[in-house]
Formats: structure tokens, sequence, C-alpha cells
């Protein structure tokens, strides 16, 4: 099963933050996040990201200063060979999480017995990670947002515990970890050469 079916693209976000749909797609999209807290969020950015640029009163750099600038990197040769098998790592960093509309730089898991969704941004992708009470600690599942190919997604780190949990990505980048006793993890997404970390995933009652 699809745990993020159909998400609004970020392209038809920008459009109804910016009143450009028509009225049959706004009220279709408008829909969908009625029932979808990872759109919704998204919305509220770009919206936020709107007004912040609406009231931005600075004046561009001098056209000379820009070309300048435009040429130092332009003049710089490209080392393929050298960037090529370069492992890029990213921490993620949280953009929604159902429990609490306060960011945090730690994850903690709420109030007993309750699930939670947690929306993860990394670059050009966004991670919608599900948490869960199980009956032997907790479920972790999830699903990569955005351009995948695959990958594998592990968890581990908590203290006393043995090997890293690891599967690997479903052709709907999706996963679903071994439920895992109560603790303080990481979990790790190797997607080709990008290594995405979400640290202190701390799940307790």
């Amino acid at each position: 099963m699809k745990l993020a079916p159909q998400h609004v693209p970020f392209e038809r976000l920008v459009d109804l933050a910016e009143g450009r749909l028509a009225p049959d797609a706004s009220r279709d999209a408008r829909t969908h996040l009625d029932a979808c807290a990872a759109c919704a969020g998204q919305l509220a950015q770009v919206e936020r990201l709107a007004g912040l640029m609406r009231a931005d009163s600075s004046e561009d750099a001098p056209r000379d200063v820009l070309a300048g600038a435009v040429a130092l990197f332009g003049a710089r040769p490209v080392r393929v060979n050298a960037a090529a098998g370069l492992l890029r790592r990213v921490i993620a960093s949280l953009s929604f999480d159902s429990g609490s509309q306060m960011p945090a730089f730690g994850v903690r898991s709420g109030q007993p017995g309750a699930s939670r969704q947690l929306l993860f941004s990394a670059g050009d992708l966004d991670v919608d990670l599900r948490l869960a009470p199980a009956a032997e600690g907790w479920a972790v599942s999830g699903q990569v947002l955005g351009e995948c190919v695959g990958g594998w997604a592990e968890l581990g780190g908590v203290e006393g515990a043995g090997e890293a949990a690891r599967v690997r990505l479903n052709e709907l980048c999706e996963f679903a970890l071994p439920n895992v006793p109560a603790g303080s993890y990481t979990l790790r997404l190797r997607l080709d050469d990008l290594l995405v970390e979400i640290p202190n995933l701390d799940l307790r009652s």
C-alpha cells in the first residue's frame, strides 16, 4: 500500500499559493490538502516564503558585479573524475510533525500509544516518516518523496542494541523496518550517491 499517494506537485502548490490555478484545479487541490498534512505543511511554507519575497525591498546588485561573479564560476574547470564516486551526506531537517506544530532538532514519540507522521526535508527530497507503537516496541516506516531510483533504509544507534536493521526500498521508494525497542535511533537512507541521515529519532512512550 502506498503511504502517501498522489501528493500535490510542488509547482502546483506554488500556483495555488499565487492564485494561478483554475477554479476546478484549485478546489481539487484544497480537497487533497484537507486530508494530507504533508502537503498542507508544504503549502504553508510556500505561502510564508511568497510573503517574505513580496515584502523584500532590497535592491539588485549592479550589472557589472553580477557579470563578474558569473564569470568567476564559469572560469573554473569542471573536474568530473574527481567528483565521481563521492558520497554526499545530508542531515534532514524536520518540516512537519503531526504531534507538534513546532519544529525540533530531536523527535520524541509524544503521548503513549500515539502514532505520528513526520515530514523531513533533505535537499530536493522529502522523507515521509511514520512512527507507530507495536507489540514489541515501535514500527518505523516511510517513503522517499521526489526523484528516487531505489536504495536502502537503516535504523541503528540505540544504546545497547545489536547491529542496525536494514531494508531495501520498494519500487515506490517505501520502506518498513522491523519493529524496534524503545530508544534513541538514527535513520539513514542511502539513495545512489546520497546518504540522508535523520538523527535523534527518539522512540519512547
